[in-house]
């Protein structure tokens, strides 16, 4: 792809779009090797390296990108600990303000 075919896609895309390609291609230009072959392997990478990509990606502005990879990788990101639930007693406090943001339609 050269410069022409380049700046063709980018004018092809709507404001999102181009705020994506635009951190993509940061990401070509700035990312070392260990992170931009990190990348393509996203469901292969051990915990620490994940993290690694995610917080280059944030120092990097690269917030759209990082996004998707927490909407396709959330599990890994979120660590459930059902054992703090076990002593966890919900007051009236705490049942209104969940009911006023309907916190738990979704589960």
């Amino acid at each position: 792809m050269d410069k022409k075919e380049l700046r063709k896609r980018y004018e092809e895309q709507d404001g999102m779009g181009k705020a994506l390609l635009l951190e993509k291609l940061a990401f070509c230009k700035f990312a070392d090797n260990y992170d931009f072959e990190n990348y393509f392997r996203i469901g292969e990478l051990k915990d620490s390296e994940l993290l690694c990509l995610v917080s280059f990606l944030y120092h990097h502005e690269c917030f759209l990108m990082l996004m998707d990879i927490m909407n396709h990788y959330k599990e890994r990101f979120i660590f459930a600990d059902t054992s703090l639930l076990r002593e966890f007693e919900p007051d009236n406090t705490l049942m209104e303000r969940i009911s006023r943001i309907d916190i738990l339609t979704d589960v």
